[in-house]
């Protein structure tokens, strides 16, 4: 038998909400699916949907595609099953031992989103474009002349200048190992602020809830001002629904674990709240009706809100000295967020 018969099959087709979650709205393994761009409503199987193909593959030493981040995360997911079935089936407060393993689940679960990697190559093409703006023709000229063994032409430059400042012709994305070790580094952050958090138990007894294809939901302070992002640091609280009659609310740090009184109205709130975190679709149970009274968002197609385009950068000469000291002074871009490659013709 050859080597290659040993080697063990990839996995290609990768869940960014895991069946495990998925499985507890559904009947047996058909669950309500609804599209945010005026798509039926229909019933379909858990197996297919929130499927990318090789999202968490990365690349090995030889080009290869490499599934070990698939195969960690369907790890921990088998150790999470284990403990969600404890609490839908009344454990609470956890045992550390299990509230480690559920806190590790769901920075997973918020850091492996798709919505992660949108944000992270809406960066990176961003900086990368503003570099290229701020630049200018000089600083062109300048990489063209490192690899070129002739002289550099004015219509070289030129050339190179328009079409790179096209900004709407092209997009760059980080390399996807760049948002693997992104991905883990969120995982890291994510579990020490989920992990200080005191967390709050939410059961209905009739209520349903729905389930959208980000399942982390971050709740806005109340007073905080529109334009200021939130995160998992500043957040109100932190919700993500595990069955579909059980949430869990994560508070302000404090000392003990508790629980949420329910009611219908906050169980209308927290629908609403997984609707908006949705971005192109969300679940239910074929039996519930989450919907009543929510209001459905758009297909939320952008993650990240630029205050200037990098059209507004465009410096063809090149930036003035005091310009270039305040440049000398900047942090280092996020990994990823690297100039266009100049190649030698």
């Amino acid at each position: 038998m050859g080597e290659s018969s040993k080697k063990p099959k990839l996995k290609r087709r990768h869940h960014t909400v895991p069946r495990l979650l998925l499985r507890r709205f559904a009947d047996g393994e058909q669950i309500i699916r609804v599209p945010l761009n005026g798509g039926q409503r229909r019933s379909v199987g858990i197996a297919d949907v929130t499927v990318r193909r090789d999202f968490y593959s990365m690349l090995d030493q030889d080009g290869q595609l490499d599934d070990t981040v698939e195969n960690l995360l369907a790890e921990l997911e088998d150790k999470a099953a284990k403990v969600i079935r404890k609490v839908v089936n009344g454990a609470w407060p956890l045992e550390t031992e299990d509230r480690d393993v559920l806190t590790e689940w769901i920075a997973a679960q918020h850091a492996r989103i798709p919505a992660a990697r949108a944000a992270n190559n809406e960066i990176a093409d961003h900086i990368g474009k503003v570099m290229i703006a701020m630049g200018g023709k000089p600083e062109i000229r300048r990489r063209l002349e490192e690899i070129s063994a002739e002289p550099v032409s004015d219509e070289r430059v030129e050339a190179l200048w328009e079409e790179l400042t096209d900004f709407e012709g092209y997009y760059a994305e980080m390399p996807v190992n760049d948002h693997m070790a992104a991905m883990g580094q969120s995982i890291k952050t994510a579990y020490e602020v989920f992990k200080a958090r005191s967390w709050g138990l939410i059961r209905f007894e009739r209520r349903a809830l729905l389930i959208p294809d980000h399942p982390v939901t971050l709740v806005r302070e109340e007073n905080m001002p529109t334009f200021l992002g939130v995160g998992i640091g500043n957040a109100a609280a932190i919700v993500i629904p595990i069955d579909r009659r059980v949430a869990i609310m994560m508070a302000s740090p404090g000392p003990e674990d508790f629980f949420v009184r329910t009611h219908t109205k906050l169980a209308k709130e927290l629908n609403q709240r997984f609707a908006y975190n949705a971005r192109k679709e969300l679940f239910h149970h074929p039996d519930d009706d989450p919907l009543h009274e929510v209001e459905l968002p758009p297909v939320r197609d952008r993650e990240m809100q630029m205050s200037r385009p990098p059209e507004g950068y465009l410096m063809p000469d090149g930036p003035h000295d005091a310009f270039k000291s305040a440049l000398g002074n900047a942090p280092e871009p996020p990994p990823g967020a690297k100039p266009p490659r100049f190649e030698a013709e």
